[in-house]
């Protein structure tokens, strides 16, 4: 079946050589580069250098410059003050002080060719034209340094093969890596970016996961009145979860967070037919029906709208769960949440039928057993049978 979240054109992974030196990491990535391309997992495996713009690269010819009796640092001043400006004292308006420049007319608009248009005099007289003086070169520029823990970052992307999971990609990159040597003070680090944003995320769902747990047991704690029928029902949830890792490794299914959805929504269902089936079933022993006898009517009876409820919740997935859908147009696949539905309620299916009666049983012995040394150490009578017992208390 599909892998996981399966790749395409618009996902991606990335790593980040981390260094002191901006050139060094690039060389570094000059060698990475082949390595992870032959990678059949990794499609157009590149460096990310941002947003880029133009940077006008300006050299000064010092030979030249010394020929014509300038220092490079006047050249460089020269050049500065053609195309900027020079800054002078600051003006003083009462308590303020206001910044003062000094630029020629239209030098926010400058550009190399203008150049041209400017000379310097020399000590001798003689006006030179400033292009000469120097060598100019426009090139692009990154607009923004990468930095992580205060180095230097360089960032490498690549997008994935088809039907190629993130951590499928994110092991084949890590390979290779590991078997380079890197130089003193260099090293790649997965932090950032997605990775981290999808483990930050893992992290809140599970969260999530957890708190949805505990306000259900809280709130079927309050209506049974009882802290042992919320725990039988809760056992029907986590059995479900084994049904859902089931399913993913039969279809080979990577966990991530559409998974975790689909878990939520598996919980309300199978918390719903597993409160259905101990209410019938307390119902029957309220009428004075004996424990076991109420745990096999009350089973059959609810036999077959458990079957019609999970058949047909099983059946509307398995469309989804066929199929490579996803959100918007670069989102998560939606199959990860359909199989987890449909796996986890197809083994919560005979969990209930056939575990949940058994687990109500122990639960209530307990009860009956907890009760009847509480009543022994208070000194009480032995009260009537567990059924009329279990009405007014457990």
């Amino acid at each position: 079946g599909n892998q996981g979240d399966g790749g395409n054109g618009n996902q991606g992974v990335q790593v980040q050589l981390v260094g002191d030196s901006t050139e060094a990491l690039k060389s570094l990535a000059d060698d990475v580069i082949p390595l992870l391309a032959q990678r059949k997992e990794l499609r157009d495996v590149h460096v990310d250098t941002g947003d880029r713009t133009s940077e006008l690269a300006i050299r000064v010819d010092r030979e030249r410059a010394a020929a014509f009796g300038f220092s490079a640092e006047q050249v460089a001043s020269f050049v500065g003050l053609a195309l900027r400006g020079t800054p002078l004292r600051e003006f003083r308006r009462g308590d303020n002080e206001v910044p003062v420049w000094v630029r020629f007319a239209g030098a926010e608009q400058s550009k190399p060719e203008d150049l041209a248009g400017f000379t310097v005099r020399t000590k001798d007289g003689r006006s030179v034209p400033l292009l000469s003086l120097v060598d100019v070169q426009i090139r692009p520029a990154a607009t923004q340094i990468g930095r992580t823990n205060r180095q230097t970052t360089l960032t490498i992307k690549a997008n994935l093969a088809e039907k190629v999971t993130v951590p499928e990609a994110r092991a084949a990159m890590e390979k290779p890596l590991k078997a380079m040597s890197f130089p003193a003070g260099y090293s790649y680090t997965f932090d950032g970016g997605d990775y981290q944003d999808d483990g930050e995320a893992m992290g809140q769902m599970v969260f999530n996961l957890v708190i949805a747990l505990v306000m259900i047991y809280v709130v079927m704690a309050a209506v049974f009145e009882s802290l042992l029928f919320p725990a039988a029902i809760m056992s029907g949830v986590l059995f479900s979860i084994f049904g859902v890792f089931w399913l993913f490794w039969i279809t080979g299914t990577s966990f991530g967070i559409m998974s975790f959805i689909g878990i939520l929504v598996l919980m309300g269902v199978v918390v719903n037919n597993g409160i259905v089936m101990i209410e019938h079933i307390n119902n029957l022993r309220r009428r004075g029906m004996g424990r076991t006898q109420a745990l096999v009517e009350g089973s059959r009876e609810r036999l077959r709208p458990i079957m019609m409820t999970m058949g047909t919740a099983i059946l509307a997935m398995v469309p989804i769960s066929l199929t490579s859908t996803t959100m918007f147009s670069d989102g998560p696949p939606y199959f990860p949440m359909a199989r987890a539905i449909a796996g986890g309620l197809a083994f919560s299916t005979v969990v209930s039928l056939l575990f949940l009666p058994t687990i109500y049983a122990i639960l209530d012995d307990m009860s009956s057993g907890a009760a009847a040394l509480v009543r022994r150490a208070r000194g009480v009578p032995k009260t009537p049978p567990a059924s009329v017992a279990l009405e007014s208390g457990a």
